[in-house]
């Protein structure tokens, strides 16, 4: 797999991250580019980036600045780092100053200029940042330190796309974060799955009206849709009599069974949900592993890892 990681602000692709991507993928096309700090030659940059590597193979991963610039390859599989996505305000309280680079530019420089073109070139490409929707938001996942002081752009973010997750810790990666949180989401950004750690919720949190899903959660016709929840088999009693001699809308009657318990599961204590299946007459299920699962959309990874969908 080809990823190529772009730096934040006065770094390059010398910085620690990039060596150490280099360092712990020997199996993958680690690409680490010096990113111009003139936004018009670093777009252009991007541009050559995308005729270069297929996004079917390629992973895109930015920190702070880079995170911004990587938010703008649409299309590609991305991990967006406490993305910046107003790095003009950051350059405006050190306007007029010339500042060093953190680490070695292939070109040699060791400082750059923060002039009033630079901001206003900025302000410019900020502006419209979110101008064209983004055709794939559901492949990118923001990852955002808890401790971060720098910026916090996680409600900017949420606006555009879904998913995203948080680590403890600021806003440059540690060799931690690295470890145990950004190497985790590469090795599953190889082959996503977005269903099969779903975290459900409980029962007590069911609410009629929800749709859970009973097997694949990426399937419509495994769709759910609840009208009452219960206990027991006095509780599935009671739904019988209510709507015994009824029928669908769809004037199907509605005839109701018990459903298969998991072993270990009391009649008594089983919890229930009445709704119906995609397509399907009413019926009675379980809830739980093997029935009925309702999530929000969240789910984990490495189970350490929780990914928050919205």
């Amino acid at each position: 797999m080809n990823i190529i990681y772009l730096h934040g602000l006065a770094s390059s692709g010398q910085s620690n991250t990039a060596k150490r991507l280099r360092e712990l993928l020997p199996d993958d096309n680690v690409v680490t580019p010096d990113i111009s700090v003139s936004p018009i030659k670093a777009l252009q940059l991007l541009l050559s980036l995308a005729g270069e590597y297929r996004a079917d193979d390629t992973l895109i991963i930015g920190t702070s600045m880079g995170a911004m610039y990587a938010s703008q390859m649409k299309g590609y599989r991305r991990i967006l780092v406490n993305p910046a996505f107003h790095v003009s305000d950051l350059l405006k309280e050190n306007k007029g100053k010339r500042l060093q680079f953190f680490s070695e530019r292939e070109d040699g420089s060791e400082y750059f200029e923060i002039s009033k073109t630079l901001i206003e070139e900025f302000e410019e490409m900020e502006a419209n940042l979110f101008y064209v929707d983004d055709v794939t938001p559901k492949s990118v996942i923001g990852l955002f330190g808890d401790k971060d002081e720098v910026c916090n752009c996680l409600d900017e973010y949420r606006n555009s796309y879904f998913y995203w997750s948080s680590f403890k810790g600021g806003h440059r990666l540690t060799e931690e974060v690295i470890m145990n949180t950004l190497l985790p989401l590469i090795n599953w950004f190889r082959n996503p799955d977005y269903t099969s750690d779903r975290i459900c919720l409980p029962f007590e949190e069911v609410r009629p009206g929800d749709t859970g899903y009973i097997g694949e959660m990426d399937n419509n016709e495994n769709a759910f849709k609840i009208y009452k929840t219960g206990i027991g088999r006095r509780w599935f009693e009671e739904i019988v009599r209510e709507h015994k001699g009824t029928k669908h809308y769809d004037g199907r009657e509605i005839d109701l069974c018990f459903p298969v318990l998991p072993d270990g599961v009391s009649e008594d204590t089983a919890q229930l949900v009445y709704g119906n299946r995609y397509c399907q007459p009413p019926s009675i299920e379980i809830y739980g592993v093997g029935g009925v699962q309702v999530t929000d959309g969240d789910f984990s990874i490495n189970d350490n890892i929780v990914v928050h969908r919205g």
